[in-house]
């Protein structure tokens, strides 16, 4: 089969790195002709680019990179549409493609032309809510005219998506079952693929590598390390995860709060002083890495958290860090209501979920905390690997491949 990919997303963002990537190098060598379109950032594609374009090669993969816009506001958004729909045209008037895959909303949208002009079937592979994720993340505020404008915009664009879609790919089943309700659902399969992590690359640290993760960030080897993976969002509950830390600090005054993403320290402080949460410089441990890296910072970690605001579009969200705790064997404190996530966890006995952000749940998740730091990560690891394991997703996605008409379910729980 000759498929054509759609991402608005770049295969040298985080992302691409960590969902993207990984995906398509399982598809292509199962046999399958992928021809890629993405959208990378300029500054990430001046570091990664060559490397990926190397595995691309080596893969053979087709990949057409297209320069992603930032300026001017919202005009960049409509003329990078643009581009998508003509990239995806001349590469269709050039191949005869079997199937279109379109990751999430803005490259649906373009592959829903094409399918109207060329007749190829769509597998809209939604990654949650978007609009919706949009407007509760308050970027298109409801008190915008311009906010209202693009939600109600890409709403329409949401129902023309579900009612062509051939194949509907949701991130968790709580959204698959959402989706079943709407009106403009028309019966097309629609198939459960959670954000799974690569567990031949996260990997439970040994005692040698975890001692001189330790010894890099200056945390001393009894020291309570609770993990915060990934970036800060509009969605993520910063607030109450240094809440929490500062709950954990009180019963282990050497205790530290470790964050492995993209941001710096200052923004951290400034949020806890804007939550009144007693937090100093010294108790936070901050590292910028890149993928490969990830695994070594996080093998200094006794617990991650994932508090994620419990909305609507919450529904539809499946955490690529939830999947990437537990390959590393690191326990996780969740939230309830926000896709599958609580399912998954009391499922593996991954972890502490909590029902609520008052003082009493706070008090809780830090006891949990204590009492998940001698859980075996072996295990846990290992009960995690058939639902969160990359070669799980890459299997869901070949068997819709080779068989649109039939919904499937990726992992077990």
């Amino acid at each position: 089969m000759d498929i054509l990919y759609i991402s608005y997303d770049g295969l040298t963002d985080f992302i691409g790195q960590s969902q993207i990537l990984p995906y398509l190098l399982g598809c292509a060598s199962a046999g399958y002709r992928l021809t890629v379109i993405s959208f990378e950032k300029p500054e990430r594609k001046a570091l990664l680019g060559q490397e990926v374009e190397q595995r691309c090669r080596e893969a053979r993969i087709d990949w057409l990179p297209q320069t992603f816009r930032n300026k001017p506001p919202y005009l960049a958004k409509y003329l990078d549409q643009l581009t998508m729909r003509r990239a995806a045209k001349t590469a269709s008037a050039n191949t005869r493609f079997d199937l279109l895959h379109c990751r999430s909303y803005p490259a649906a949208v373009a592959g829903l032309a094409i399918k109207q002009l060329f007749g190829t079937p769509l597998l809209f592979d939604m990654r949650g809510f978007w609009p919706d994720q949009r407007r509760e993340g308050g970027r298109w505020s409801a008190a915008s005219p311009v906010g209202r404008w693009l939600y109600a915009q890409w709403k329409r664009h949401e129902a023309r998506l579900i009612s062509n879609a051939d194949h509907i790919v949701s991130l968790t089943d709580a959204g698959r079952r959402e989706i079943e309700r709407w009106p403009a659902y028309r019966g097309a399969p629609i198939s459960v693929i959670p954000c799974c992590a690569d567990f031949e690359h996260f990997k439970v640290a040994d005692e040698e590598s975890r001692h001189l993760a330790r010894e890099k960030l200056e945390i001393s080897p009894d020291a309570p390390v609770l993990a915060y993976l990934g970036s800060l969002g509009t969605v993520y509950m910063i607030a109450e995860h240094l809440r929490l830390f500062q709950a954990i600090r009180r019963h282990h005054h050497r205790a530290k709060a470790l964050f492995v993403g993209r941001d710096q320290a200052s923004d951290l402080l400034s949020i806890a002083a804007q939550y009144g949460v007693e937090l100093d410089a010294g108790d936070l441990r901050v590292v910028h890495a890149e993928r490969d890296v990830v695994p070594f910072w996080l093998g200094a970690a006794d617990v991650g958290s994932c508090f994620i605001i419990p909305t609507f579009s919450s529904k539809g969200v499946s955490p690529t860090k939830l999947a990437e705790y537990l390959a590393c064997g690191i326990p996780v404190i969740a939230n309830h209501s926000v896709g599958d996530v609580q399912r998954i966890v009391r499922s593996l006995d991954a972890g502490h979920i909590v029902t609520g952000f008052d003082d009493q749940q706070i008090a809780g998740a830090a006891e949990a905390f204590f009492a998940l730091r001698s859980v075996d990560r072996t295990a846990l690891r290992n009960r995690a690997r058939p639902t969160l394991d990359l070669p799980n997703a890459v299997t869901a996605y070949l068997d819709i491949y080779r068989d649109l008409r039939t919904a499937v379910s990726a992992g077990a729980w």
